[in-house]
């Protein structure tokens, strides 16, 4: 028995080493923080499995602690203030960073690369049935969750459904999962949100109640993606919820995990080629991740990290130059 663990275990750190290559061991494991979100939701779910690959691949390297966050705009946050290393965030939030006029910003923020693409999210609209809401433009005269205060989404729909001719008689903010018993209870007529179905919260409302899920027209999915060019038009498909019977046109964005210009190149380059080439023990986490591949990083809204171009120039991938940063220097 003895010998048999002595095995696994050279066996083990062998593939640490290879993943690893020729960058030299730090003379203590670095100590990194992953920002990933609430406790119970899909963000501190996939920041949590994150940690523990890269922690029990790559010992001698890092010793990450997923950190329990707000979600997207407090991870850009901390990332920007040098307090974490690496986040989970939205393509709606990485552009309002970048761009630095939303409220929660201060300003453009430039420290922000990009990692690895995590999965989409689809725009789900979803009311009781009795409410009769088929379509987004129902949502005219109705009381609509928009999730909490200040997030991306929160912030973008506000505007974008008068702007649709859509007004929404008011707002209600709260988290996902109040929100979807503020939908139970007749509180809220309709909500929206972007995930991955099945999202628990949702699922849990749908165990005891008939729910409905609102499409959008071309024109509306045109006017989000032409205004909002980090959407894009998609369908939820068919059973993602029992109520959704049949593909329902929507719009869809991305989960990113991102990283910080202050961390080294070679560290980026060994934490991105250790993920993907290690998916099917993310899988183990949360299997949306089977979307976490090389092509689809290239998605990003932001410039990737030096590290990665490196890792996907080195497997071959194409990188557009919209997604070069400026620091990268060939290697």
């Amino acid at each position: 028995m003895k010998k048999l663990l002595v095995l696994f275990l050279s066996v083990f750190l062998a593939a640490g080493a290879a993943l690893a290559g020729d960058i030299p061991v730090p003379s203590s494991p670095l100590r990194y923080s992953l920002a990933s979100g609430s406790s119970g939701g899909n963000f501190y779910v996939v920041g949590g499995g994150i940690a523990t690959l890269l922690n029990n691949k790559l010992p001698k390297y890092f010793t990450i602690t997923s950190e329990e966050t707000g979600g997207s705009t407090a991870n850009l946050t901390l990332i920007q203030n040098g307090d974490a290393e690496i986040g989970v965030a939205m393509t709606s939030s990485i552009s309002e960073a970048l761009e630095g006029k939303a409220s929660w910003t201060g300003g453009p923020m430039n420290k922000i690369r990009g990692m690895i693409a995590l999965y989409p999210s689809y725009l789900t609209v979803y009311s009781l049935s009795s409410t009769g809401i088929a379509r987004l433009s129902d949502l005219d005269g109705k009381i609509v969750g928009l999730g909490s205060k200040g997030m991306a989404m929160e912030s973008i729909f506000r505007k974008a459904l008068p702007a649709m001719g859509i007004n929404p008689s008011s707002i209600f903010n709260d988290g996902h999962a109040n929100t979807a018993e503020a939908v139970g209870s007749g509180q809220v007529q309709a909500a929206l949100l972007f995930s991955l179905p099945p999202f628990s919260a949702i699922a849990s409302l749908e165990a005891s109640n008939k729910l409905t899920f609102a499409s959008l027209t071309e024109e509306q999915q045109d006017y989000l993606c032409s205004n909002y060019p980090f959407y894009k038009k998609d369908v939820m498909p068919a059973g993602s919820y029992n109520g959704v019977t049949e593909d329902i046109p929507t719009i869809s964005e991305w989960n990113m995990l991102v990283t910080s210009t202050a961390v080294d190149a070679d560290y980026v380059y060994l934490m991105t080629k250790t993920l993907l080439e290690n998916n099917p023990a993310l899988l183990e986490t949360y299997r949306g991740l089977s979307y976490a591949t090389a092509k689809n990083t290239l998605n990003f809204n932001c410039p990737l990290h030096a590290g990665v171009v490196r890792y996907l120039k080195e497997i071959g991938v194409e990188v557009p130059e919209a997604l070069i940063p400026e620091e990268y220097n060939g290697k």
